[in-house]
């Protein structure tokens, strides 16, 4: 009975130590680690207000131990527009944020702004904001009262976006920047300045390669004169192309 009255007495001082020492780093965690300052980077649709609101958006948030491994070691929700994002701590109390936007495919008129959507047809943005490289299409029907911020628009046939997103894809590639993309009948029109050039449906690269000599060409042949550049037909094969002015 001693013995173990003994051994008692010797393991109640650790357990208080255990317990002052969790304690303290309790303390440490929630003072030393109170979130107070953040540094972002890589944002340019969002500005960075938009980005700390919503990386502090709840309250376990005052924490940057918490958001640390909230963004890290968790399937976190991000902004619409964001592909990922990732975070670290430049100091105790301030958090580091590096965000991957994503890559818009194209954009248009909706609701008093401009409607950004992604690859996929995804609705990821609505701003007043013209991002710079992204292309203004028109032609895109669907019922705006069924728009959702986060989910596809909702087009009868989505098969739209893949053409728009190829399209953009090679527009950079040849380094054209058309002033719309236009969507008919699951044909797509492209415009730079009054000279309209109808894509058709597909094959879109080896048709786009085609368009900067050519543009050259009627600059220097038809100067000021609005028409329309037919490759709806065009392939590897055709021997000429087609330039109909407007009447």
């Amino acid at each position: 009975m001693r013995k173990k009255k003994h051994k008692k007495r010797r393991i109640w001082p650790v357990v208080v130590l255990v317990i002052a020492a969790l304690i303290v780093l309790a303390a440490v965690a929630v003072f030393l680690f109170r979130t107070r300052s953040f540094e972002v980077e890589g944002n340019s649709y969002y500005g960075e207000d938009t980005i700390t609101t919503w990386v502090q958006k709840d309250r376990l948030s005052v924490n940057t131990l918490y958001i640390l491994a909230k963004y890290n070691l968790t399937d976190a929700d991000l902004p619409s527009g964001v592909e990922s994002m990732s975070v670290s701590l430049k100091n105790p109390w301030t958090v580091k944020v590096k965000v991957k936007e994503k890559e818009m495919a194209g954009y248009m008129d909706y609701d008093g702004a401009y409607l950004y959507f992604d690859r996929n047809g995804i609705a990821s943005l609505r701003t007043k904001k013209v991002i710079e490289g992204v292309p203004y299409v028109e032609g895109l029907t669907f019922d705006t009262a069924k728009v959702e911020i986060g989910k596809k628009l909702p087009v009868e046939d989505d098969t739209i976006f893949e053409k728009i997103v190829e399209v953009s894809k090679n527009l950079k590639k040849y380094s054209l920047a058309p002033d719309r993309i236009a969507c008919t009948d699951g044909n797509i029109q492209i415009y730079f300045g009054i000279v309209e050039v109808a894509m058709g449906s597909g094959n879109y690269e080896e048709r786009l390669q085609q368009v900067p000599p050519i543009l050259e060409k009627l600059a220097e042949l038809y100067p000021e004169t609005a028409g329309t550049l037919h490759l709806e037909m065009y392939d590897s094969e055709s021997e000429s192309i087609r330039f109909v002015p407007s009447a």
